[in-house]
């Protein structure tokens, strides 16, 4: 049961990443931030992220799995406090809290995956399920315990994040003594995988890899914005928007196996959850009808638990071994650039609307769909 200590280090620092969430509100009601600037923090830590993906993926590689992960649990402890700091002093404390948390998540997403895959005899379709069910648990778990506490307890804007430090410090302890997976220290070839360059990966991931966050950020920071107004308890509903998303995307990973045989690739199924997510989206700014959050919010995280899943197991099936951490690194970067998509949406929203905004996004889908299709079904064994 090795993997699922590893889980849980995914899952508490997944869990500390998506914490956020609703505290994108809280911090609008307690200190005045403006919309633009939360949401430009939530996408904030992706600055970590990306390099830290980069780089961990292919460095865990080289050094081992555990070596990536006992870092990434300290980070993430580190970086609640510094959060919680910034939150009463300055936004840009706040930023630094936020990136120091994307290097923490970079470090563990890659790494973590990897461990998972070869710390047991699981299938491919097996390992990828277990990876993403545990950073899915986490990113539900986070907002929805926070924006309890920061509606309902005291300290909204501290306790949160001591909850989270604390919670990871305790499985910092659980996870520290795992077995490390030998790894070749002296793999050949450049730091960059070679198979993140092949038509392949470009169109049957990177294609459509942003949408996986996209979908889940646009429901707990977009459709919450554009809704919270009409509910007593806002934060609280924040969280419970953050939480189901996540928490519908969860439920549906473990059905996407099954969909590998099918007529339609997986990805592709999960491009049409999103479409769907984009025109209950539209109907809420059209109609600013809040019931219209809870249909958007089941398309949009089944959406991402489909992609999400669909995405991994392809890296996992094309990558060499010995490019496997480096590739998933990749893979999970281009996942996390759809955390700035609520931060686009604030500047350009106001000026064309956010109707134009969903409808342009229902374009993008549909004009993905035919070559993304094609080049999956070319590689399907």
């Amino acid at each position: 049961m090795n993997w699922l200590r590893i889980a849980l280090g995914i899952f508490i620092i997944a869990f500390g990443a998506n914490t956020f969430a609703p505290m994108l509100l809280t911090y609008r009601l307690e200190t005045g931030m403006s919309e633009s600037t939360v949401t430009f923090l939530l996408a904030a830590y992706i600055l970590g992220l990306v390099p830290a993906l980069l780089i961990g993926g292919r460095l865990s590689d080289r050094v081992g799995r555990r070596a990536l992960m006992r870092p990434a649990l300290i980070i993430s402890a580190l970086s609640s406090l510094v959060i919680l700091y910034g939150g009463y002093h300055s936004p840009t404390i706040l930023g630094l809290g936020r990136f120091t948390s994307g290097i923490a998540v970079g470090f563990v997403m890659a790494s973590g995956a990897a461990w998972l895959r070869e710390i047991s005899d699981a299938p491919v379709a097996v390992s990828a399920k277990r990876a993403t069910l545990a950073s899915t648990a986490g990113f539900a778990g986070g907002p929805l315990v926070a924006g309890l506490l920061a509606e309902f307890a005291p300290f909204p804007i501290a306790l949160p994040w001591i909850f989270h430090s604390v919670s990871t410090i305790i499985v910092a302890f659980i996870v520290w003594t795992l077995p490390e997976v030998p790894v070749n220290g002296t793999i050949t070839g450049g730091f960059f995988p070679a198979t993140a360059l092949s038509a392949r990966f470009l169109w049957s991931v990177a294609a459509w890899a942003p949408w996986v966050f996209g979908c889940a950020s646009t429901a707990f920071a977009i459709l919450v914005s554009l809704s919270n107004q009409h509910f007593e308890h806002r934060v609280a509903f924040a969280g419970l928007v953050g939480a189901l998303t996540m928490g519908i995307g969860m439920l549906v990973q473990p059905i996407v196996p099954r969909l590998g045989r099918g007529f339609v690739p997986p990805a592709v199924i999960g491009m049409g959850f999103a479409f769907l997510g984009m025109v209950f989206s539209f109907i809420i700014a059209r109609t600013d009808q809040p019931l219209w959050v809870w249909p958007a919010v089941i398309c949009l995280g089944s959406a991402y638990g489909i992609m999400m899943v669909s995405g991994l197991r392809e890296v996992q099936t094309m990558a060499p071994v010995s490019e496997l951490g480096g590739l998933i690194g990749i893979y999970y970067s281009m996942t996390y650039l759809g955390f700035f998509v609520p931060f686009v949406v604030s500047l350009f929203a106001p000026r064309y609307g956010y109707d134009t905004v969903f409808l342009i996004g229902m374009v993008v889908i549909v004009l993905s769909v035919v070559p993304v299709s094609y080049v999956i079904k070319k590689y399907e064994p």
